[in-house]
């Protein structure tokens, strides 16, 4: 779905917008997060296909994948916050929020349980019901519950501990002047860079893996969270100063290729990439806010925005069931060949759950209800 934000003024400025506009620059970028992270879990996922030195290759490209998430969750900060209104009940804003994400959930969730019993994959119980509950990612050290049946689903047990705290977190934050959501914003920030380092005591006396703490656990990745609700009432009050659109992007693709591979392994989750991810983020908005240009504004990225739920939903599920195919039957296809296919058929999995899913989904659960403002992540 596009994002609904103020429109700009006749002239670009710094003031807040007085009407309405599409932020479709955040809808577009969307999807290339998306892609990042599905191309990651392919390239350390998939084993059917390309040289050692053509997957060494493609791994170096996208080890930071897994900091999109990131980008994910600053993102659903930003886009919640910019687009609340003080009328909206907590109830009616939980509402919108069940029926946007979790029939998506259930419907690939039900998808993935088909693929594993086609592979002869063990289902367990336990796992099933924690998955469904999107409790997951609460669990210690237990990879096999964060990632199992639909793996990718342990961020949605994220989003759910953001969605629940949201309405508080709102009202909390609305109360700070300009400079308390600079500090919010700066502090949060420093928090995610240096968690790596401060976590360390925390790991050693509860002898915790660090995925666990610095990628999975809810609590954690709610401070990213915050961050973009800072930073999206910063904007929207125009008192965000930061780079433009093109210096954020090419501060978050240097930080994707550099620092990464530099840094110990604990960085690559969010640490390196907090700072440029939140100012891309802030850039784009504020882009779209004055009629700046944007790459990311025509209506191709912004459908591939739209779809970029679904397909983050479904590309891990289509990433084994492919491998498995080519396993079965001894076929040993190119890389690119392999990647083009597992990304065709991801998209097109993506755009049957966004239409006939996703879409309804939201229509049935919301019908019939008083009419509000939709807060649209």
């Amino acid at each position: 779905m596009s994002l609904i934000t103020p429109t700009p003024t006749s002239r670009p400025s710094d003031k807040p917008p007085t009407s309405r506009v599409r932020l479709d620059s955040l809808t577009g970028l969307r999807w290339y997060a998306a892609l990042f992270v599905a191309c990651f879990h392919f390239a350390y996922e998939e084993a059917s296909s390309g040289t050692s030195l053509h997957v060494f290759r493609l791994k170096e490209v996208v080890y930071a994948g897994p900091s999109a998430v990131s980008f994910f969750f600053i993102l659903s900060g930003f886009v919640l916050a910019w687009s609340a209104r003080p009328r909206d009940t907590v109830t009616g804003f939980w509402r919108r929020r069940f029926a946007r994400i979790y029939p998506s959930h259930l419907v690939t969730f039900c998808l993935a349980v088909v693929t594993m019993v086609w592979m002869g994959k063990a289902l367990d119980l336990r796992i099933a019901l924690a998955n469904l509950t999107l409790t997951q990612s609460w669990i210690p050290d237990r990879k096999d519950w964060w990632f199992n049946f639909n793996g990718v689903s342990w961020s949605l047990s994220c989003e759910f501990l953001f969605y629940l705290s949201f309405p508080l977190v709102i009202k909390l934050v609305r109360r700070l002047s300009d400079r308390g959501l600079w500090a919010t914003a700066l502090v949060g920030n420093l928090l995610v860079a240096l968690a790596p380092l401060y976590m360390k005591p925390v790991e050693r006396a509860f002898d915790l893996d660090p995925k666990f703490l610095l990628y999975v656990f809810p609590p954690m990745r709610l401070v990213e969270f915050v961050i973009g609700i800072a930073v999206a009432l910063l904007v929207k009050k125009g008192a965000w100063r930061g780079p433009g659109l093109t210096a954020g992007l090419a501060l978050a693709v240097l930080a994707v290729l550099g620092p990464t591979h530099l840094l110990p392994f604990d960085f690559h989750w969010a640490a390196v990439t907090v700072v440029p991810y939140t100012l891309t983020i802030a850039a784009a908005a504020r882009a779209d806010v004055r009629g700046e240009p944007s790459p990311f504004r025509n209506r191709i990225n912004v459908y591939l925005g739209e779809v970029s739920f679904a397909f983050y939903l479904v590309h891990e599920i289509v990433i084994f069931s492919v491998d498995h195919f080519l396993n079965t039957h001894h076929l040993k296809i190119p890389l690119v060949l392999h990647l083009g296919l597992f990304l065709a058929v991801s998209f097109v999995g993506a755009v049957l759950v966004h239409e006939y899913v996703e879409k309804p989904g939201v229509k049935l659960l919301t019908r019939n209800r008083k009419k509000s403002r939709p807060i649209t992540a």
